[in-house]
């Protein structure tokens, strides 16, 4: 019996070993990502947290089977399992009560996350339902699309401030009409196109690219759209749908107010793929002090923003809207809490 038991917890910590080997290569890899995001694409960003994440799941999936018995831990680990921190921030995979949330209290300055919501503009009842939510949010907006104008009509009624999503071309793109600016255009040309999307709306802050993998990283063709910028004083967001992009760069050398995606919220679009990359962007958050995420007008995106809705407040990080951010970042007293 003694010996059947030896095997067994040599086997249950070898197991738990791996387990937690992989989890730690896992979080090493993310890390090395972290520390260099110009040089990686974001898809390979979200692609390195995904796998994280998932290795950090399976790691407490195991140590809770384990933990059926009660003395799994200490023969695992040794230990006794250590008691939760009642008052750390719940993230939002943990369901709170409003009540709760309410009387939530910081101490100092929450890191910054900025939430864009791209692809405005083709799915007019839900961008009435997102307006409805009383989330900070900078929505996306593409012009000339069927519900161009009236999405951005809606976005203006309820306060919430949206940028163009101006379409250009990516390196898989052949046909012109998948895109507005792009590889061949004069200077001019690109003004033009720039300027006549942004008057195609009523109150765009800025822009941020729609696609544009090959365009973004074309340093002559995004300086005259950064020109039309800086003579309006308007924002550019980078959507980093390349590590090969310039956009930012120009931007910043142009000195108008530029920020970088730091990832894609949605690449997997069921509600709780996105909620566990939400709990990891926090994360990341808490450690850069600021970031942008971008996701879509999606029936999943709408779920989630649904859920966190109801949850945000009590959140480790504060949640602004891109202007918000532009100005807490030029003015940190501005925006103490």
């Amino acid at each position: 019996m003694g010996r059947h038991s030896n095997r067994k917890e040599s086997f249950i910590l070898g197991l738990l070993k791996l387990v937690l080997l992989a989890a730690i290569l896992f979080a090493l890899l993310f890390v090395v990502c972290r520390l260099y995001p110009e040089k990686i694409p974001p898809n390979v960003l979200h692609k390195v947290e995904t796998v994280t994440t998932k290795a950090d799941q399976l790691k407490s999936k195991t140590v809770g089977f384990f933990n059926k018995d009660k003395d799994a831990t200490k023969v695992i680990s040794g230990t006794k399992p250590k008691s939760e921190d009642k008052d750390a921030p719940a993230v939002i995979s943990k369901d709170i009560t409003a009540d709760r949330a309410a009387k939530v209290r910081y101490v100092g300055k929450r890191p910054l996350l900025a939430i864009v919501v791209d692809d405005g503009g083709n799915a007019l009842e839900m961008a009435k339902r997102v307006a409805s939510l009383n989330l900070p949010l900078t929505w996306a907006i593409l012009p000339y699309t069927r519900y161009a104008n009236e999405t951005a009509v809606i976005a203006d009624n309820a306060g919430i401030p949206y940028l163009l999503h101006l379409p250009m071309q990516a390196e898989i793109d052949k046909d012109s009409k998948e895109y507005l600016v792009g590889e061949g255009m004069g200077s001019q040309k690109i003004r033009d196109i720039t300027v006549g999307a942004l008057d195609s709306l009523p109150t765009p802050i800025g822009i941020n690219n729609h696609r544009g993998s090959l365009a973004t990283s074309k340093k002559d063709i995004m300086v005259p759209i950064i020109d039309v910028l800086k003579e309006r004083d308007l924002i550019f967001l980078d959507s980093r749908t390349s590590g090969k992009s310039v956009a930012y760069d120009v931007a910043k050398a142009a000195g108008i107010r530029a920020f970088k995606n730091g990832g894609f919220l949605d690449g997997t679009p069921d509600k709780n793929s996105i909620i566990a990359r939400f709990d990891q962007v926090v994360k990341t958050t808490q450690k850069k002090k600021h970031m942008i995420v971008i996701c879509h007008f999606r029936p999943g995106t709408l779920l989630f923003l649904e859920k966190l809705n109801k949850q945000y407040a009590e959140l480790p990080v504060r949640l602004v809207t891109l202007p918000e951010m532009a100005e807490l970042l030029a003015n940190p007293k501005s925006g103490e809490e």
